[in-house]
């Protein structure tokens, strides 16, 4: 807390140390701070800060002229917490005075035309940039009249100061809508606009990306609900963003702007012109653009860049225009609206065919061949324009290669449906063979190429419907294959093999040949990943077609019988298209490496990346995960990560099969594994979609048994799935009559139930939530059962006021959890006896009902059963007791009764041979979760104990390994330090050791000569070692044992050393912590044949004692334990 009085005196307020002190605190402390306090004083006189002309309160007190001692300390931290705020907020003046001299002097280095450093001028540009991504910074240079500046560096035409003007400018803009509104009134529209058109591609880009960072602001703004005075003073951005779209549209047709700039501008529209989402109402600036705007699109779609004066474009701009007119398409809303795009597509297409002559054809009928790459139907009806299509065909047969180019791969296009396929099959086959075969121009010939593929492939799937002869299809697949691995071709050209191939594997035969043939396999995943993205669609067509990831729809068999009878076409399935053919052609692109080529096509930002084309992606990566042993491959190649953004994004079919996909993959795989970090929250929504009631019933199961496992993690996931609302379609289906989608439902509620909001939904009056749980516990089917049940056993374990309400929901409650109590399945035993042992605690007239005599026999007739088998061994602990018994290891609680079952259980495989406990077959035991531990093979353990936090071993060469804590020295490696390995105990190597032990916090080992060593904790004098805590109670202890001093003769003597003593303060003269492995001093004779621990004491067993040795009385009850630090001989009290 600041003190009173500082910001009085000019101190400016905050979070400071607080003046008191631990008084326990030494005097070295209160140096360091005086140290602390010269070191700052110091810090200010070297930065010339007036530190020693500071006024200070009257009341505070001055280091020097402290009084009161008990006050210095408070004095010192006051006067040292108002100067670390002075400093602060000086610090804080002094950086803003040196950001505004900072901004001046980058802006100085940069428009000075004399400066000649370029390293100086390229790390001003970049301080510049970084300092307008920041807010505070981006003020601060906008406040600075920066944007005048910024101005003036635009106009000096270098590029590098071009481009740091522009980027500075986008962080600027960067989410702040008035201050974008500012910066476009100076900087004025058409001045934005035309920097995009200018030859420097980067240039370009950096202007296109500052106009999609204004787009964003202004667009934010109209999203956003005003309410109230103060808000209500806004300026509205819409006429600013029409101004902007304006100048975009002006430009795609003006001579000047460079085929780059043409690109962006394309992009830049398809970003910002079509609405997000199909379910906001509002599509005015669609309808804007398509009236102001829809026939300068289209020309720069129907540009020939081969004609002469045709505008300047690069090989992606006629797709890039294409990608806009089919998202402005699928932005209208109704018939009147697309009956206005078909009539101005039509008018402008006639316009060029009627009245330019040879060129106006050839741009009509490259309009209707981008029309068809976007808008099919607006390019289907073009092409029903009198004249289209006989031009098409009599332009094929030009001698100008232009004219071929575009004449082929307009029939390319046209041959979608299958009347116009007929009609093209009947009269441009053999043209297209002749220019295949003639033409001298390789771009010419792949196009004639794939406009056979495409006639070809004319019957789809149908194996009946033959367009060419026997083994044609084959040999038209082998010529694609043949330029798809030519890599001295250009990927252009390159690429329509691959359209090719996407019509032709419609084949099975063609399939087959191409999944084995991995050079073209391989040349086709490089395409995809190269830069030219054009090939996306065809490079996924041609994956669906290979993995038969298409719809398909097994026909009705009455159906098919009509059809037969009525003597129509049925289709019919190519023999190698059957599963098995299906799931070997898939294995084969999955060792070639498709998943991550489709990861690198999903990671590609490329208008080329439409919604079909991400559809039909989803499509395979649903396909490769079909298998449950391919799906670890697929997520270790990226596939998982790249299913996330294809689920969100993309047609309504495409979110839904890479969600199907996803669910796979969490069914089966550790979900942890499989998305780790945060991506694991993005798979909840996708899969909640899946319950939807429009999805198949197979997307609603594998939906919820993904959010079965997604709910067992943890309580943020299940805090995820209730903020989806994922909780009340869960309940629907839990009242499905479909038994798959019942039991789903059921186990995923049974995770759901662990988080406190699902619990307070069973507690709701009026529900019959709980009444079907407990209905569903009685039911037949074993799975749901035992689904129901756990819900319940898990509910009235954590809400006792449920107990209640299961005795009211049916009277039926005591039938159904006798059946679960006397089922032969041990699981619902267990939830059975859970939800029983629930009841009876939290309320005593259940406990009375359960103990009736029906009740009663119910019981003891499971308990009678329930523990088959004997124990051989046990384990106890203070919370658990841990049983050998017959061929399994069992943990059972301590308190809990044996009607709970055991917490954890382990059946031992066969051949393995059972040991005394804690050793296991495959590790050893300990008595809290997990219970059991691996242990390494190579260790060979003899015998194994453990102590309260660390573990013994033996090996079978008589070597010690001990690990855990080591704080008392337990371990014997000579320090205090953990072992969290096991660890050799160097001090005893080389002496054969026979017999270990392990009390509390101390360790005991016996040679094979007989020899006793000690080491660990010696507190309470359990190492036989001086300990001053036994020798305060030696007197009285020696005086109770004093009739016993002579030894009595005997078989084996019983050595006990200490039992319960106090601790007491540590001293030179005895030992607390012995940290080596000390050799113990025994009577002569003595040898030691076996050791015991208990917490605070040791015993140990000779082979010989003394003779003449005589039994010693009992202890009487109630009195104290024997207290010595030397080792006593007792002998076992007479029968």
């Amino acid at each position: 807390m600041c003190e009173p009085g500082a910001q009085e005196q000019g101190f400016p307020g905050g979070i400071a140390r607080s003046g008191e002190q631990h008084a326990g605190e030494g005097k070295h402390q209160r140096s360091r701070s005086k140290a602390w306090a010269r070191a700052l004083e110091g810090q200010y006189s070297q930065r010339c800060w007036p530190l020693r002309g500071l006024v200070l309160p009257a009341s505070w007190p001055r280091p020097g002229r402290v009084t009161d001692p008990s006050a210095g300390r408070g004095s010192h931290c006051r006067v040292i917490e108002a100067v670390t705020n002075l400093f602060l907020h000086l610090s804080q003046m002094k950086l803003m005075s040196c950001t505004d001299s900072k901004v001046e002097q980058m802006f100085q280095i940069l428009l000075d035309p004399k400066e000649t450093d370029t390293d100086k001028k390229q790390k001003a540009a970049q301080n510049l940039i970084v300092l307008a991504r920041e807010e505070a910074g981006a003020e601060k240079i906008f406040q600075s009249d920066g944007v005048r500046l910024l101005l003036r560096m635009l106009d000096t035409g270098r590029e590098d100061a071009m481009l740091a003007a522009l980027r500075t400018l986008a962080g600027l803009c960067s989410g702040h809508r008035s201050r974008t509104m500012a910066i476009l009134a100076e900087l004025g529209a058409p001045r934005v606009s035309a920097m995009l058109g200018v030859e420097h591609e980067q240039v370009s880009l950096a202007a296109c990306n500052l106009l999609q960072v204004m787009f964003d602001a202004l667009k934010e703004g109209l999203q956003r609900d005003f309410r109230g005075k103060e808000e209500a003073l806004v300026l509205d951005p819409s006429k600013e963003l029409k101004l902007l779209i304006g100048h975009l549209l002006e430009m795609l047709n003006r001579e000047g702007t460079s085929a780059h700039g043409r690109d962006n501008i394309l992009n830049l529209l398809i970003k910002v012109v079509p609405r997000k989402s199909l379910r906001d109402p509002n599509n005015s600036l669609t309808l804007w653009v398509i009236d102001q705007g829809l026939k300068k699109i289209l020309e720069v779609g129907g540009t020939v860049c081969e004609a002469p004066g045709s505008l300047p474009a690069t090989e992606n701009s006629r797709m890039s225009a294409a990608v806009l007119l089919s998202k402005l398409y699928s932005d209208l809303k109704c018939d009147a609206e697309r009956e206005n795009f078909h009539r101005l597509c039509e008018d402008y297409v006639r316009s060029w065919f009627e009245g330019h002559g040879l060129a106006g054809k050839l741009r009509a009928i490259q309009t209707a061949s981008c029309l068809l790459q976007g808008p099919s139907e607006a390019g289907n009806q073009v092409l029903e324009l009198e004249g289209i299509m006989e031009s098409v065909l009599a332009l094929c047969a030009s001698v100008r290669e232009v004219d071929q180019l575009v004449a082929v791969e307009a029939l390319i296009h046209a041959a979608d449906k299958a009347k116009r396929a007929s009609f093209i099959t009947a009269n441009g086959v053999t043209l297209l063979k002749n220019i295949y075969k003639c033409s001298g121009r390789d771009s010419i010939r792949i196009r004639a190429l794939v406009g056979l593929c495409k006639l070809g492939s004319a019957g789809g799937i149908d194996f009946s419907m033959k367009q060419f002869a026997e083994g044609s299809t084959l040999k038209l697949a082998k010529q694609c294959r043949k330029w798809l691995c030519n890599e001295a071709i250009d990927a252009g050209t390159r690429r329509w093999a691959v359209e090719g191939l996407a019509y032709l594997t419609f084949d099975a035969d063609v399939k087959e040949e191409f999944v084995e043939d991995k050079a073209a396999v391989q040349a086709m995943f490089q395409l995809a990943k190269s830069e030219d993205k054009s090939v996306l669609f065809a490079v996924a067509s041609t994956l669906v077609n290979c993995t038969n990831s298409y719809d398909h729809e097994e026909p009705d068999p009455q159906m098919l019988e009509l059809a037969k009878y009525a003597k129509q076409h049925v289709p019919e399935q190519h023999p190698k298209d059957e599963p098995g053919c299906v799931r070997r052609r898939v294995r084969k692109l999955l060792a070639a490496g498709v998943v991550s080529a489709l990861t690198c096509m999903v990671k590609s930002e490329n208008p080329a990346l439409t919604n079909s084309c991400r559809e039909l992606i989803s499509r395979v990566f649903l396909a490769v995960v079909e298998e449950a042993a391919d799906r670890g491959s697929v997520v270790a190649q990226g596939g998982g990560k790249a299913l996330i953004p294809l689920s969100l994004e993309g047609t309504e079919v495409g979110q839904a099969k890479a969600a199907q996909a996803l669910a796979k993959i969490t069914i089966t795989s550790n979900p942890d594994m499989a998305f780790p970090g945060e991506r694991i929250y993005e798979v909840v929504r996708p899969l909640v979609r899946l319950l939807h009631l429009h999805r198949t019933g197979l997307e609603n199961f594998e939906g919820l048994m993904a959010l079965t496992n997604l709910a067992g993690i943890s309580e943020r996931l299940r805090q995820k799935i209730l903020k989806e609302k994922a909780v009340p379609m869960i309940e629907g289906y839990m009242f499905e009559e479909h038994e798959l989608l019942r039991l789903a439902a059921t186990e995923c509620m049974c995770n759901m139930a662990m988080s406190t909001e699902v619990q307070e939904l069973f507690l709701a009056e009026g529900s019959d939530r709980l009444k079907l749980l407990v209905l569903y516990s009685g039911e037949d089917d074993e799975k749901l059962r035992r689904a129901a049940s756990g819900t319940l056993a898990m509910l009235t374990s954590l809400l006792p006021q449920i107990c209640g309400k299961i005795t009211q929901v049916t009277a039926h409650w005591l039938e159904i959890l006798q059946a679960l109590l006397l089922s032969p399945n041990v699981e619902l035993q267990h939830r059975g006896a859970v939800i029983v042992l629930n009841m009876m605690v939290a309320d005593r007239e259940i406990a009375a009902k359960l103990m009736e005599r029906h009740g009663r026999l119910v019981l003891g007739g499971w308990l009678a059963g329930a523990l088959p088998g004997h124990c051989q061994d046990l384990l106890p602990s203070e919370s658990h007791v841990l049983l050998l018994r017959g061929t399994a290891l069992e943990a059972w609680a301590r308190g809990a009764g044996l009607c709970q079952g055991p917490s954890w259980q382990q059946q031992l495989h066969p051949g393995e041979a059972a040991r005394p406990l804690p050793l296991a077959p495959c590790g050893y035991m300990i008595p809290r979760p997990p219970f059991l531990c691996p242990l390494p093979p190579a260790l060979r353990a003899q015998k194994l104990v453990l102590g309260h936090e660390h573990v013994v071993l033996l090996g079978q060469d008589g070597t010690i390994y001990t690990w855990g804590c080591g704080r008392h020295g337990q371990l014997g490696h000579g320090g205090l330090e953990p072992a969290l390995e096991p660890r050799l105990v160097e001090a005893l190597h080389g002496v054969p050791m026979g017999d270990v032990a392990a009390g509390g916090w101390h360790s005991v080992s016996v040679s094979e000569g007989g020899d006793l060593y000690v080491w660990g904790w010696n507190e309470s004098g359990q190492l036989a070692l001086p300990s001053k805590a036994l020798a305060e109670k030696r007197a009285p202890a020696t005086a109770s044992v004093s009739q016993h001093e002579e030894p009595c003769p005997g078989e084996a003597e019983l050595k006990l050393v200490n039992h319960e003593a106090a601790l007491g303060a540590e001293a030179a003269d005895f030992i607390s912590i012995q940290a080596f492995p000390a050799l113990l001093d025994l009577p002569e004779g003595s040898e030691v044949s076996k050791v015991s621990c208990g917490s605070r004491h040791t015993a140990a067993v000779t082979l010989a004692a003394p003779q003449g040795s005589q039994s010693p009385p009992r202890y009487p009850e109630g009195d104290p334990a024997l207290c010595s630090d030397m080792p006593q001989t007792l002998q076992p009290a007479p029968r």
